[in-house]
């Protein structure tokens, strides 16, 4: 794929839903210059942008909701970065990943990092990232069936982030990402943290300034605490986070009022673990 520059429209061979991996990368490339006080900086992702030459200038009108994805990306990485902590040597799994530049933000040197996203996000990624031995591309949809198969043989700790994914899937192939991922792991503790909507925000995208401006729609949320799991007994839930609240007034009051009436944050952000029973079936079997 040649990058060409760009004013800020589309790239070729993206389509509206993938193309919304421009947003986050937007609000990381922006921050330090927007969002001062937050004391985020991602330098990857600012060449990044300079090397696709793309014109961030129409997001900076949406300011709240690249603040919101700094927030996003804060608690992600705090995340990750506590599992890492005791487990250095963990492999990452990045569904959906974009360009994303989580990798550089946490590298300490000696995990193992798997970035997986459809075939033309995949190739635009080869142009813009320099390729790394502890780290691969895989392109592949995770809602087709066999998509697993193309990751190898997974071993030890893992973790796996699905940043800005799942809201735009439907829900049974939701549920059975979830089914995929609790048997994929091979032996050790395995983590895995999404964002979401609530279900009330499916159909709601035209909302959000930037999403409507490349047409995205949201086709997923939770509809219920229960569902956290997403219909996977094996993923407990450790914990959800807030995202928007972080931002205080007035999503602080409102969006917590809103969950007290719904049972859960109208965007946030799950935790998950697998079981310890599934993570021993998993080692005795591998």
């Amino acid at each position: 794929m040649t990058v060409q520059p760009n004013t800020g429209h589309s790239i070729a061979g993206l389509g509206c839903v993938e193309q919304t991996l421009l947003i986050p990368l937007a609000a990381r490339a922006l921050a330090r210059r927007l969002l001062p006080h937050r004391g985020f900086a991602d330098p990857a992702a600012e060449a990044i942008v300079v090397r696709l030459a793309y014109d961030l200038t129409p997001f900076e009108a949406d300011r709240e909701m690249l603040r919101g994805l700094v927030e996003r990306s804060l608690v992600l990485d705090q995340l990750l970065r506590d599992f890492l902590n005791p487990h250095p040597d963990a492999q990452v799994l990045s569904l959906g990943s974009g360009l994303s530049t989580q990798f550089e933000r946490l590298d300490n040197g000696r995990l193992r990092w798997v970035d997986v996203d459809l075939p033309e996000v995949v190739e635009l990624r080869r142009t813009l990232f320099p390729p790394h031995l502890r780290r691969c591309l895989v392109s592949a949809s995770v809602t087709e069936a066999g998509w697993i198969s193309n990751l190898g043989d997974l071993r030890g700790p893992t973790f796996v982030v699905a940043e800005g994914l799942l809201m735009y899937l439907e829900r049974a192939q939701v549920f059975q990402l979830a089914r995929d991922l609790a048997e994929i792991q091979g032996g050790g503790p395995a983590e895995f943290a999404y964002d979401y909507y609530c279900s009330h925000m499916v159909g709601q995208a035209w909302l959000n300034l930037s999403l409507r401006r490349l047409g995205a729609e949201f086709r997923w949320g939770l509809a219920c605490p229960e569902e956290l799991s997403l219909g996977e007994p094996r993923w407990h839930v450790i914990d959800t986070y807030p995202v928007m609240e972080r931002l205080g007034w007035p999503y602080d009051l409102l969006w917590s009022w809103v969950r007290l009436f719904t049972g859960v944050r109208p965007y946030g952000i799950a935790h998950l673990r697998l079981s310890d029973s599934a993570s021993r079936a998993c080692e005795s079997s591998a």
